[in-house]
C-alpha cells in the first residue's frame, strides 16, 4: 500500500465526478419529521462476473484518530486467494463505495477530512489498473449501494447532500436526476412516507431504481424512473409486516433481476427480509423474516443467484442461498470478521480485518462445520494502532 495515498486528501490522478446520495448523510431530519433511516454498513462483499468476488473492509486504527483506512480486495475467478486492489492516490478514511457491471468496476471515495468531493476510479482488469472516471461533488453518501453502474457505462450516484446524479464513466458531466424531496412529493413517495434514500440500482433493462426508508408501516420504498416521474417498483405491502416500518438496506442487480435486503421493525421486533424480482413489473418473492432484534448490522454480502449474507454484532453470521431458501445460521464467526463472501457455488468465506492483517476463513462442511484459515495477508498501513 502506498503511504502517500494514506496522507493525501485528494490526488490529481483521480479527480472524479461528484455523485449525490439521497438521505443517507448525517443531516438530522427537520423537527417533527421521521428520522432518516440508519445508513447501512459500508463493509460488504459482492460477486461480479462468473466466479469473481470483491470485498470492502475497514482496517487500521480508530476512526476518531483518522487511522482508519478502507481497503478493496478482489479474488479473480478460478483463484483461491484475495489480493489488495485499492486504487492509489486518494485518502480513503471516509470509506469506499464500489459498483460492478459488465466486467468493469467503479470505485468511489467518500469525503473525509480535507477531501470534500468523491474521486471515482474505474478498472476493467480486476483492479490491476485504474483510470479516473470524473469527480463527484458534494460526495457520495454513506451507503454500499450509493453507486450503481451498467455494462454500457451509465452511472447513478447518491450524494451526502440529499441528491441523485446520473452520468457516465467516460464523462465528467453529471445530470441532476432527483432529490429526496422530489421523490417524497410523488404519489409513490407520499404512500411511502419517505424518510431518506438508501440505495441506487439499475434494472436489467436499464431503468434507474432508488430505495428508501418509509415511515408508513408495511410499505417497501423501491422506486423506478419513468423519465417523467417515479413510481412504486417494490413489493406490495407484505401482510406479515403491515404494522412495521421498513427500510431498504441493500438494492443490487443480480443476474437478470434485482436483490433487496429489507429491515423491518425496531428494537426487539427487528427483522431482516430478503426480496427478489426478475424485473420491472415482475412479482417479488420475499423470504421469511430473520429475527435480529436490536442487534447491530455489521456488514452485508450479495452473492451469485441472489444469495445474501449478513454479519450481526461481533460473531453472528446468517446466509440465504436465494429465492425459496431459508436463513441459515453459521458457526460463530472468527474474531474480527468484517464481512462474509458468498460464492462461487455454495462456498462461504469469513473475511477478517484487524489493524494490518487481512484473513480469509473457509467454512468446511461436514458433521462438525468449522472455519479454516485459508489466507493471511499483511497490509502496509502507515498509522494503524497495534491494539
Amino acid at each position: 500500500m502506498n503511504a502517500t495515498r494514506r496522507l493525501t486528501a485528494a490526488a490529481s490522478g483521480l479527480v472524479c465526478a461528484g455523485v449525490m446520495v439521497v438521505g443517507c448523510g448525517s443531516t438530522p431530519a427537520p423537527t417533527g419529521q421521521p428520522a432518516a433511516p440508519v445508513p447501512p454498513p459500508l463493509a460488504t462483499s459482492f460477486a461480479a462476473g462468473p466466479g469473481a468476488s470483491w470485498a470492502v473492509v475497514q482496517m487500521g486504527g480508530p476512526a476518531a484518530q483518522h487511522n482508519n483506512f478502507w481497503e478493496l480486495f478482489a479474488r479473480p475467478a478460478g483463484s483461491a486467494r484475495w489480493r489488495l486492489v485499492t486504487p492509489s492516490g486518494v485518502a480513503d478514511n471516509g470509506g469506499l463505495v464500489v459498483a460492478a457491471a459488465g466486467g468493469s468496476v467503479l470505485t468511489g471515495f467518500r469525503p473525509s477530512q480535507d477531501l470534500t468531493f468523491s474521486p471515482l476510479a474505474a478498472s476493467s482488469d480486476g483492479g490491476t489498473s485504474w483510470s479516473p472516471a470524473g469527480p463527484l461533488t458534494p460526495g457520495l453518501a454513506a451507503a454500499p449501494d450509493a453507486l450503481a453502474a451498467t455494462a454500457g457505462g451509465q452511472v447513478i450516484a447518491l450524494t451526502k447532500g440529499g441528491g441523485v446524479q446520473f452520468g457516465s464513466q467516460k464523462s465528467t458531466a453529471w445530470t441532476h436526476l432527483a432529490t429526496v424531496r422530489t421523490v417524497a412529493r410523488t404519489a409513490a413517495g407520499r404512500a411511502c412516507g419517505l424518510t431518506g434514500l438508501t440505495a441506487a440500482a439499475f434494472s436489467s433493462t436499464g431503468t434507474p431504481l432508488l430505495a428508501a426508508g418509509c415511515s408508513h408501516p408495511g410499505t417497501v420504498g423501491i422506486f423506478g424512473d419513468t423519465g417523467s416521474g417515479w413510481f412504486q417498483a417494490g413489493p406490495a405491502r407484505p401482510a406479515s409486516l403491515a404494522h412495521e416500518t421498513i427500510a431498504v438496506v441493500r438494492l443490487a442487480a443480480a443476474g437478470p433481476g434485482v436483490t433487496a435486503l429489507l429491515r423491518a421493525g425496531s428494537g426487539k421486533d427487528g427483522s431482516l427480509i430478503a426480496a427478489w424480482s426478475h424485473g420491472i413489473g415482475s412479482p417479488w418473492t420475499l423470504s421469511a423474516p430473520l429475527p435480529v432484534g436490536a442487534q447491530r448490522l455489521t456488514s452485508t454480502a450479495v452473492g451469485p443467484g441472489g444469495s445474501i449474507g449478513v454479519v450481526l454484532g461481533a460473531s453472528r453470521g446468517e446466509v440465504l442461498a436465494g429465492p425459496g431458501a431459508s436463513w441459515r445460521a453459521l458457526p460463530a464467526l472468527p474474531r474480527w470478521t468484517a464481512t462474509l463472501a458468498l460464492g462461487p457455488g455454495d462456498e462461504i468465506d469469513a473475511i477478517a480485518a484487524h489493524v494490518r492483517t487481512f484473513s480469509d476463513y473457509w467454512l468446511q462442511s461436514g458433521t462438525s462445520a468449522a472455519w479454516t484459515l485459508a489466507q493471511t495477508t499483511k497490509v502496509d498501513i502507515p498509522f494503524g494502532s497495534s491494539g
